[in-house]
């Protein structure tokens, strides 16, 4: 009887101390010693018995957690101490099936991890460590899976199944890492769930970029299709589909295309100005193809007067003003051709001349205004110059021709001055 009497002793003794371990880690938290604390849990939790307890865990889960919000902890640590705090309080639930301690807390501790990491993946972020962000984030996407797994809820936070931020934030930041299939993971989320507006544009536009470059003709039409529903006047859709055709299909098929888009939406700027530059190349380019381009010459013409109407800089109106002096040009090395003296020779001549004068006025209207542009800005990046010059060097020449030596030397002036 003597030695079952110690034994018992030694037992509730043991209890006792275990109790106080406990009671000295939430007498550190209250104190907030929370690197003590963890010391002082870690204990706990490596003795086989105390394992065995729920409290032991949920403890942890505390200290854990309290001290990754700590000022004195690395972002680093604090991410470490979050994760282990979630497994500690799934090992809490795991032990209490009737879970009275995150029950009489309402769960707030699974919050507390959710917005936790979501704040170190925000530090992450703009401190350009994108690997570590992408993990924070998507930890916390995880986290929220959990709560909304489980039907927590919560007065002061509303979690939805799709956060989208969250879900932006995550692709971002493994876009930015160039872990390209993540960024598609988490970007098809938001497109699988056709979420719009101006801050998810360049979701849509990523991801069809990267299927056409992959040639991947079904991913690709699929997000091009969405992206035309969801943002109709975004050019971008359109482009694309002008570039996929470009080695493949003929100039007639390539030009229908391009009227059928900008059929579409006529308030852009950028497929009628591309259109125009395909239409230009095939008329004054290296790779022209000759003969009677009349038709298209004056497409080119009306295409790129609408151009204009929408352009926010001066690009249209520096190629219309270009072709409009090759126009110009031509006709009047037509005149000059017409050596004859009969009437209908003379005839010819003069209105060739007529015309190339009208020609010429019209060319001067647009190089005027794309002169004015140039002279209003600060400085000149060097294909606006090269564009200047080249232009001024023809005004040079069309005032010449109609014998206007004022203007030629002011322009031949303006040109001097470019070239210092």
């Amino acid at each position: 009887m003597r030695k079952i009497f110690i034994a018992s002793m030694l037992f509730f003794g043991s209890v006792s101390a275990m109790s106080q371990t406990l009671e000295d880690v939430n007498k550190l938290l209250d104190q907030k010693k929370y690197r003590e604390a963890k010391t002082a849990v870690d204990a706990v939790v490596a003795n086989p018995k105390q394992a065995t307890k729920s409290d032991s865990w949920y403890f942890k889960a505390r200290v854990y957690n309290a001290l990754s919000l700590d000022p004195t902890t690395g972002a680093d640590e604090a991410f470490v101490l979050k994760t282990q705090s979630f497994e500690a309080l799934k090992k809490y639930q795991e032990l209490d099936s009737k879970d009275i301690r995150l029950k009489f807390e309402a769960y707030q501790s699974y919050l507390d991890i959710y917005l936790g990491m979501f704040d170190l993946g925000a530090k992450y972020f703009n401190e350009k460590e994108y690997g570590k962000a992408f993990n924070s984030f998507k930890y916390a996407l995880d986290t929220k899976d959990f709560i909304l797994s489980k039907n927590y809820t919560y007065d002061n936070v509303k979690l939805y199944p799709l956060d989208t931020s969250l879900v932006l934030n995550t692709a971002i930041s493994a876009m930015q890492d160039k872990n390209e299939e993540q960024t598609v993971k988490y970007y098809r989320m938001l497109t699988d769930a056709n979420v719009s507006g101006d801050t998810y544009l360049e979701v849509y536009e990523y991801l069809a970029d990267l299927y056409t470059k992959k040639d991947d003709k079904v991913n690709q039409q699929s997000i091009i299709e969405k992206g035309k529903q969801l943002y109709p006047n975004n050019d971008y859709w359109y482009l694309l589909e002008l570039d996929a055709m470009r080695d493949k299909a003929d100039q007639p098929t390539m030009f229908a295309k391009y009227e059928e888009v900008m059929a579409k939406n006529p308030k852009n700027f950028v497929v009628p100005y591309n259109y125009s530059i395909e239409m230009y190349n095939t008329i004054w380019g290296r790779d022209a193809k000759g003969g009677d381009q009349t038709a298209v010459k004056e497409k080119l013409t009306t295409t790129l007067k609408a151009a204009i109407e929408n352009d926010k800089g001066n690009d249209a109106t520096v190629l219309l003003s270009k072709h409009l002096y090759n126009l110009s040009s031509d006709l009047s090395i037509a005149a000059n051709m017409v050596k004859g003296t009969k009437p209908e020779d003379v005839k010819k001549k003069a209105d060739l001349v007529a015309t190339t004068n009208l020609q010429m006025d019209e060319f001067l209207m647009y190089a005027n205004k794309a002169s004015t542009y140039f002279d209003a800005q600060p400085t000149l990046k060097g294909a606006q110059k090269g564009a200047y010059t080249e232009m001024l060097v023809s005004m040079v020449e069309v005032y010449n021709y109609k014998k206007n030596p004022t203007k030629a030397a002011e322009m031949q002036k303006k040109k001097e001055g470019l070239d210092k």
